[in-house]
């Protein structure tokens, strides 16, 4: 709920034009709230108000000052900060820190999210054991996948008919899957790389009005702070679909049977120093209308 504090407001109007539903208008003595009902709680007119008159029931605390101009970053050291971020698969055996993976999932909390749903959960995990038995438990489902996988691309062979986009997209799977699994078998982690700690943000079906952006935004502000903590990072598409076709994988990470899995990576010290940044192809843009500078 947010109310507004009639004895701090001033009547600046700082807060009406940037309220995102449009709820705000002046009044006589002070700003007013038209329909409470329509309110985002994106806290927009509380961050704005220099007399800090809103006033939220849940998280008012949370709204601290901002970061002076100085304490930014200049765009070239961040964009370099950007390009330093890279997949990493080769992990030291020592454990994360729990206080570090704590601070993840705060700054995936602080992410941006459609409608302001705030929708994001969290599966962590850490222990070799417990990586070892999501690991077992994700092959195996990933070579179950495979095998159906493969009979139908067997039928559309042997009927001599052209794969369908969907199905050609995937047609190495099966093979690559089987692969994963013999690894497995050799004592060899192909699937999460042996890393010590894992990551998986699900959130309830139907309350987000954007969950794969949302998932992928969040998970996205974690992986960057992983590398100011020393840490690297790995997302695993994979354990995404295994996750969402076996229930006891799923049960075992406590993911509610109504959320849905959406993003995974690996969490870990890394093993190896890269040297140099990653290589990208060109961006493709496509620039409408007029611009300057």
């Amino acid at each position: 709920m947010i109310t507004i504090d009639e004895q701090k407001c001033t009547l600046c109007g700082e807060c009406v034009p940037i309220c995102v539903r449009r709820i705000l208008q002046m009044g006589e003595g002070s700003v007013e709230i038209i329909d409470p009902g329509m309110c985002l709680y994106c806290g927009h007119c509380k961050a704005v108000c220099p007399a800090d008159a809103f006033q939220f029931s849940e998280g008012n605390d949370q709204f601290l000052p901002v970061p002076s101009k100085e304490e930014i970053p200049s765009a070239a050291p961040f964009f370099r900060f950007l390009r330093r971020r890279r997949s990493l698969r080769l992990y030291q055996a020592r454990s994360v820190e729990k206080t570090k993976l704590t601070l993840l999932i705060e700054a995936g909390r602080y992410a941006p999210t459609g409608s302001n749903r705030q929708a994001c959960e969290y599966a962590v995990v850490g222990g070799r054991k417990a990586l070892d038995e999501v690991c077992t438990l994700a092959i195996r489902n990933l070579q179950e996948q495979g095998k159906e996988l493969q009979k139908v691309i067997d039928e559309y062979t042997r009927k001599r008919r052209p794969l369908p986009e969907d199905i050609a997209s995937r047609q190495t799977l099966p093979s690559v899957w089987d692969r994963i699994a013999r690894k497995w078998e050799e004592g060899v982690d192909q699937l999460l790389h042996h890393a010590p700690a894992l990551i998986v943000i699900h959130m309830k079906k139907g309350l987000a009005t954007t969950p794969e952006i949302d998932a992928a935004i969040a998970s996205t502000h974690m992986v960057l702070m992983a590398e100011t903590l020393g840490l690297g990072t790995c997302y695993i598409g994979f354990l995404i679909w295994a996750i969402e076709n076996s229930k006891k994988l799923k049960s075992f990470l406590g993911i509610p049977e109504d959320n849905k899995a959406l993003v995974a990576f690996t969490v870990g010290y890394p093993k190896v120093e890269f040297l140099r940044f990653v290589a990208r192809n060109p961006a493709r843009a496509n620039w409408v209308g007029e611009f300057e500078g």
